[in-house]
């Protein structure tokens, strides 16, 4: 467990700032953002400016706080990834951008926020809370759960959800948003294994032994399963092929690269929706 002393082994990556934003947690609102308004764009359901905003503050604050959960709880700082790292190390700034989420989101429900859509959030924040007692501080259990990456991948399609709605035509694509967002996770995972090996005991390479193998062929699965969807000139699969595709590509040069760019590059490769959607609208 970390005393707050300050880090001055020489396993500390250095500072790159295009890793900021990732360090930062704004990769996760971003993503979940795009997916949210690619969803709303293939469904015909509109994806209005408020429940927006609140959704990015949303996720940016639960992904805040994970990090500094995640660094009162690490355990070994000579394993520890830059981007945790980064978080010991500013967390006066984490302080103030959780206060800006706080006040952001108090702003906007004070403005209104469509009734249906804080019933939504409501159910959405139950099962938020669950994941986190069961997948970020083990209150029910004694260690962490197996599979955080697959409760991730389900909360970024409820948040859609949360957003956009329930309508037959929707559901299909937030089954996708889970699919594209776990797997980027696990392709994270697998290369953060050995700082989990010591500093998360929930991580998938602690429990999926073959992952490094069985992620090449799910990927390619994946994306020949999206391509399929593409016929036809459906943006929306397209950029799910797209993503899956470089996703694998990624997880096969990860050894090549540190655990924190795999990150960074895998929350690029997440907004493929923004380019392919904005391309063919100009179409």
């Amino acid at each position: 467990m970390s005393d707050g002393s300050p880090i001055t082994d020489d396993h500390a990556p250095p500072f790159r700032w295009w890793l900021l934003p990732s360090w930062l947690g704004l990769d996760a609102p971003c993503v979940a953002l795009t997916w949210t308004w690619a969803t709303g764009r293939a469904s015909g359901v509109a994806l209005h400016a408020r429940p927006a905003a609140a959704m990015f503050l949303v996720v940016w604050f639960i992904y805040l706080s994970d990090r500094l959960i995640d660094v009162a709880r690490c355990r070994d700082w000579t394993h520890a990834t830059g981007r945790l790292r980064f978080g010991r190390s500013a967390r006066p700034l984490f302080g103030v951008c959780l206060l800006v989420c706080l006040v952001g989101i108090v702003a906007l429900l004070g403005a209104g926020l469509p009734a249906e859509v804080i019933q939504r959030a409501a159910l959405v924040a139950i099962g938020v809370g669950l994941h986190g007692l069961l997948f970020v501080v083990p209150v029910l259990f004694r260690t962490k759960l197996p599979g955080k990456e697959f409760g991730v991948g389900l909360f970024f399609a409820l948040g859609a959800y949360a957003c956009l709605g329930e309508a037959a035509r929707t559901w299909p694509l937030l089954v996708s948003v889970f699919l594209v967002v776990t797997f980027a996770c696990l392709v994270i995972a697998a290369r953060d294994a050995d700082s989990d090996r010591v500093n998360d005991p929930g991580g998938a390479s602690r429990w999926w032994r073959t992952m490094n193998r069985d992620l090449v062929w799910l990927g390619v699965a994946l994306t020949l399963a999206a391509a399929l969807t593409a016929v036809g000139g459906r943006a929306f699969g397209l950029s799910l092929a797209v993503s899956f595709a470089g996703l694998t590509a990624l997880h096969g040069a990860a050894h090549r690269l540190s655990g924190d760019a795999v990150r960074a590059l895998a929350d690029v490769l997440l907004l493929t929706p923004v380019p392919i959607l904005g391309a063919f609208a100009l179409l």
